[in-house]
């Protein structure tokens, strides 16, 4: 007899190699392997990543402390080190007097005690005392510019540049701050009156001093170019002006009779008083207590930074100069004179 041995046919449902009984065994095998696998394959593809964001281009360690490393250095980006300012330089008005190494100071060609007078080819006075100590400060020396032959040609010199500065006896106005600077004043007087006794008399006529000084009329001298010339049109706009090339000429007039009064500060006023003593039976003094004189070093109107440095070496000065005590600091400068 012949037998015919038939195989048994797997399952379509199941696909190929799964029809049998073992094949089914082996199915949860599989399916690990395969999430297995895939598994492997993520975590390659997350530290691909990772090493792509590393600024070196290299795979950086999966290590926690390694993680908190690259952590820490994309919070930090590495900085470049500073840079060294550059020092900036001086101002210019101070650059050009250290380069020089001397101060310019312009100083009217005729002494004037006690601000400024020659003795003996030194120059002495206050304002000179002034103009060294400023010099000193600065570390340079002291150069005096005495052509000038008025007040008014003083601050001109300054204006044109001809002198770092002026200090000589100069009057702050508003005239001469249209084109210059000025400091603080060193000095502060009152305005004041050399007047002729007998000429006042015949002016008074009856009235009081006061209200013939308010309505002050009659020949008036100041000094040909100074400050005076503009506060006696303010002052005393019914006097006539008569101008003189020097104070020793003004009060020779004033003496003489040619001219009812002599205007200038009560400086000047107080000192004609104490050198000539004999004068007082001629001349008499008024002093203006509702005026005032202030004297100020003058500089030109683009030196900023120097005038901050006049005033405050100004500011430092102990003691405050008044009329009395420049009078009784130089009172050895000029003897008694007859009138």
């Amino acid at each position: 007899m012949v037998q015919t041995l038939t195989t048994a046919q797997p399952s379509p449902r199941l696909g190929k190699g799964l029809g049998t009984r073992a094949a089914r065994a082996e199915w949860p095998l599989l399916v690990g392997w395969v999430l297995g696998l895939l598994l492997v394959v993520t975590l390659g593809f997350g530290n691909s990543a990772l090493a792509a964001q590393s600024p070196a281009g290299n795979a950086i360690a999966s290590t926690p402390r390694a993680q908190s490393t690259a952590a820490a250095t994309t919070a930090s980006p590495r900085r470049s080190p500073p840079t060294t300012a550059a020092i900036p330089a001086m101002p210019p008005e101070i650059e050009r007097i250290l380069a020089r190494g001397k101060l310019t100071v312009a100083v009217l060609g005729q002494d004037n005690a006690p601000f400024f007078m020659d003795r003996e080819g030194q120059l002495t006075g206050l304002d000179i005392q002034l103009a060294r100590a400023l010099a000193e400060q600065l570390g340079v020396g002291l150069e005096i510019h005495r052509s000038p032959q008025t007040f008014d040609q003083v601050v001109d010199t300054v204006y044109g540049r001809g002198a770092d500065i002026a200090i000589s006896k100069i009057s702050r106005t508003l005239k001469r701050a249209q084109r210059v600077r000025f400091s603080r004043p060193y000095l502060r007087m009152r305005q004041g009156l050399l007047v002729n006794r007998l000429q006042m008399a015949e002016q008074t006529q009856g009235r009081t001093m006061v209200e013939t000084i308010r309505d002050l009329r009659g020949r008036v001298g100041v000094i040909q170019g100074s400050s005076y010339v503009g506060f006696l049109q303010q002052k005393f706009p019914q006097a006539t002006i008569v101008e003189f090339p020097t104070w020793e000429d003004t009060v020779a007039a004033v003496v003489r009779g040619e001219i009812l009064a002599a205007y200038r500060d009560e400086l000047e006023i107080k000192k004609v008083v104490r050198t000539q003593p004999d004068a007082a039976l001629q001349l008499q003094t008024i002093a203006l207590t509702d005026t005032q004189d202030a004297l100020a070093v003058v500089l030109p109107w683009s030196s900023s930074h120097l005038l901050a440095f006049v005033d405050q070496y100004l500011d430092t000065l102990t003691a405050q100069y008044t009329v009395d005590t420049v009078l009784d600091q130089y009172a050895d400068y000029w003897a008694p004179q007859s009138p």
